[in-house]
């Protein structure tokens, strides 16, 4: 059901992971998704998997904390496409510490990149998008920006942000037909998680125990929630905070009322 034929749209940290399933599939529907991330030569592979199957992207290095850079990528998507209809907010990361442990430089730069480069995006995104008459941006949060994750003070607090920014953004450019919706992962297998569960002394994701599914989702599992969110078909939505967690957030288990 998802069209995006000849739409443009910017993605960032779209070199792995959850961004580069986004890129792959907006391209699949016929979109035509500038894929940037810091690492340009993980960008241009995901381009050149797109050109190979017979559609049409290209590729910038972008860090996300350089606005004359955002300035810059929001521009080459309107070229590339020759318009901007969808803003894919993906590039974010994670420093587990608490706020004691962590230092200055290390929750400026989680915030620089999780909420400051949202609000940047968004902000040189929209005028391009008021101008055609509308728009998508989808901002990939997480449901520690929901509940709060242990030893991640920066994370949280950033991705709490992103939720009522987007809740904000879309109260503000309703009017002007851009609709603003966020995604929650949970536990999703792409290269900074797998980091983190090499450490785990079960090897594989702790918070994927957790939850009721008892898995982690891929990252096309991801994507497919944010494809649905900047199409057509969710053309009455906006300001929604979608959880796509295997039922993490839905609540919690009560070991005796399992043993009864």
């Amino acid at each position: 059901m998802t069209d995006f034929a000849g739409k443009g749209a910017l993605v960032t940290g779209a070199g792995s992971g959850i961004g580069k399933a986004i890129a792959l599939g907006f391209a699949h529907h016929g979109g035509i998704p500038l894929v940037t991330d810091r690492d340009e030569s993980l960008a241009r592979e995901v381009v050149a998997e797109i050109v190979a199957a017979g559609g049409r992207a290209d590729a910038m290095g972008l860090d996300v904390r350089d606005t004359d850079g955002i300035c810059a990528a929001v521009e080459a998507s309107v070229e590339l496409a020759g318009r901007l209809d969808v803003l894919f907010n993906v590039a974010g990361i994670n420093i587990p510490k608490n706020v004691e442990m962590i230092n200055e430089d290390e929750w400026h730069s989680v915030m620089d990149v999780n909420v400051t480069a949202v609000y940047l995006a968004s902000k040189y995104s929209i005028p391009h998008m008021r101008r055609r008459g509308g728009g998508a941006i989808v901002n990939i949060a997480s449901i520690a920006g929901i509940m709060a994750e242990n030893r991640c003070s920066a994370y949280s607090a950033s991705k709490g942000a992103v939720v009522l920014l987007t809740r904000n953004m879309a109260m503000d450019f309703a009017g002007d037909g851009i609709r603003v919706n966020a995604v929650c992962p949970g536990s999703t297998r792409t290269p900074r998680t797998e980091g983190y569960w090499q450490k785990s002394p079960i090897g594989k994701s702790e918070m994927a125990e957790m939850c009721p599914m008892k898995r982690s989702a891929e990252p096309e599992e991801i994507a497919r929630p944010a494809l649905f969110l900047a199409s057509a078909d969710a053309s009455y939505i906006t300001g929604a905070v979608l959880a796509v967690d295997g039922g993490m957030t839905a609540g919690f288990v009560v070991p005796t009322f399992e043993r009864m």
